[in-house]
């Protein structure tokens, strides 16, 4: 299996340093997504920055924020799982949907629904990937930077600027 290349954007680095750190890696790279936490960010340098991500053919993915992820539109949003993974689905049909579970049910629920993809960010997400890979075709993202599942569909790597 190839495994995609996911980047996390570290919430406190400085943006225009996170912006150049992204351009040197598609010099050799062509990464799939990044995911972006627009806590306390200014919306229009997150525009530029998701625009810089996006002529990249980079999937731009918000964190937790539904609505400014339509917004600004993004390729994609992450959240948390919750029972209402189906109506926020129905809200975000023309882009992903990556939902962070922390349990076999909860990500069996939200495949369920409609999830683009599963992730798994507790101490048991390298089990829970290997679970999940084994028994499901939608693809599965292990947050654990420190020991990754190899099962993994993507190859985390964080930008700190």
């Amino acid at each position: 299996m190839t495994q995609g290349l996911y980047l996390i954007a570290d919430p406190n680095a400085d943006q225009k340093k996170l912006c150049e750190q992204f351009k040197q890696i598609c010099l050799t790279q062509t990464p799939d997504a990044l995911l972006f936490d627009p806590k306390g960010k200014n919306k229009e340098k997150i525009k530029s920055f998701l625009k810089t991500v996006q002529d990249k053919n980079t999937a731009f993915i918000l964190k937790g924020d539904v609505e400014l992820a339509l917004e600004l539109q993004a390729d994609g949003v992450q959240i948390a799982y919750t029972p209402e993974i189906k109506k926020i689905r129905k809200q975000t049909a023309d882009i992903s949907l990556g939902v962070i579970c922390d349990s076999r049910d909860e990500a069996m629920r939200a495949g369920e629904a409609g999830a683009d993809y599963i992730g798994f960010e507790n101490e048991n997400a390298a089990e829970l990937t290997v679970w999940w890979s084994e028994l499901f075709t939608v693809p599965c993202v292990d947050f654990n930077p420190d020991c990754p599942a190899q099962e993994a569909d993507f190859q985390i790597q964080l930008l700190n600027g």
